[in-house]
């Protein structure tokens, strides 16, 4: 037994490995296939409809296609609204931001004893420093920009033909699969494809609670271009955990360069108000026990995500873990692993209610 133990053990670590070296290296490629996938079958209800409405099978996913071009501009145009704005009002940010370094200067000085004369000669020493580098930086940031550019090219011919050819894809691991396994094969790739959409509808409807909430406050309190700065705020959500703390950032800085000390109190309760809401009541709502990991490896999976695919693994990373569970729950011989991805938190009562209450609704 023991030998068994240790073999099986050796063999789960190798095939780690393996795939961590195949994720890492294969990165280019397999990123934009997995957006691709990832839209695919969020984007799935919607072509069907499209074909239900007569649409051939060609003309719903150039649809779907476009729908993702949208939905993409609109949050360039988000950003790009904000920093439009942010140039109109730039004599104006500049005059505060010298004032708040003026002051920065002064505690300093009155700290440790480090006068602004020597400050500013030490800043610019550093900032001499960091010049010999800007030519590679500047080279590796435009090389970075065409990678993105083409990887997304890549994403959108792999969304198309994803959702031209599906069925043929869907055969493919049903064939893998012998003859009495494949309702259970089948009904596997249908939890794969529904926990993947619900987890970016519940993702995308948190971040329009958020805005929502983010708009009202900043608006009653007074903060300036609160709209935009709202949205800007928002788009970081997209990432669990850690996009909230990225993205609050942006309205402090906000408020300190354009407002005064006074509102940055304000804007921490709101930041904190809207993050208590969506934690607690629209997160469960939307999303609930739809990717069913536990709270630990959803975190392993932001982190193991940032380390092998940078951003991209961060968002991607959790409903992997989704699926892999979903595949080892339909495993007989990887059901402790899917028993240790599982989340074993119970849902409150209440979500359990309202959930009933609209099922009943619904029906």
């Amino acid at each position: 037994m023991k030998k068994i133990s240790i073999y099986r053990a050796n063999a789960v670590l190798l095939l780690g490995i393996l795939a961590v070296i195949v994720l890492y290296y294969g990165r280019v490629f397999l990123i934009p296939l997995a957006f691709a996938i990832l839209f695919a079958m969020l984007l799935l209800p919607i072509s069907r409809k499209l074909e239900s409405w007569g649409l051939g099978r060609i003309s719903a996913s150039l649809t779907c296609l476009f729908l993702i071009l949208l939905f993409i501009a609109v949050v360039l145009g988000i950003i790009a609204a904000q920093v439009v704005v942010i140039s109109q009002d730039l004599p104006q940010l500049q005059v505060k931001l010298q004032q708040q370094v003026d002051m920065l200067q002064q505690w300093v000085q009155q700290q440790f004893g480090v006068s602004p004369e020597k400050q500013i000669q030490f800043i610019t020493s550093r900032i001499s420093k960091l010049s010999q580098s800007a030519n590679k930086f500047g080279t590796s940031l435009v090389s970075g920009g065409m990678g993105m550019l083409s990887g997304f090219a890549l994403m959108l011919l792999y969304f198309f033909f994803l959702m031209w050819k599906r069925e043929k894809y869907e055969q493919f691991f049903l064939k893998l699969s012998s003859p009495e396994n494949q309702p259970d094969t089948e009904k596997e790739l249908h939890e794969i494809t529904n926990v993947a959409s619900q987890y970016v509808v519940g993702r995308l409807i948190s971040m329009i609670f958020l805005a929502f909430i983010y708009a009202i406050g900043f608006s009653i309190i007074g903060l300036k271009n609160a709209l935009l700065i709202s949205l800007v705020t928002v788009i970081p959500t997209i990432i669990p955990y850690v996009g909230s703390i990225v993205g609050s950032l942006f309205p402090l800085m906000m408020a300190v360069v354009s407002g005064s000390s006074d509102m940055i109190l304000p804007v921490i309760l709101i930041i904190v108000l809207a993050q208590v809401l969506d934690n607690n009541i629209i997160e469960p709502l939307v999303e609930g026990s739809a990717l069913h990991i536990s709270p630990i490896f959803t975190i392993v999976a932001i982190v193991l995500g940032e380390l092998i695919w940078g951003i991209a693994g961060m968002i991607l990373f959790i409903p992997l873990f989704a699926i892999i569970r979903i595949v080892c729950d339909h495993t007989p011989a990887l059901h402790p692993y899917s028993f240790l991805l599982a989340n074993d938190v119970e849902e409150p009562q209440w979500i359990e209610k309202v959930k009933g209450w609209f099922g009943k609704k619904k029906s």
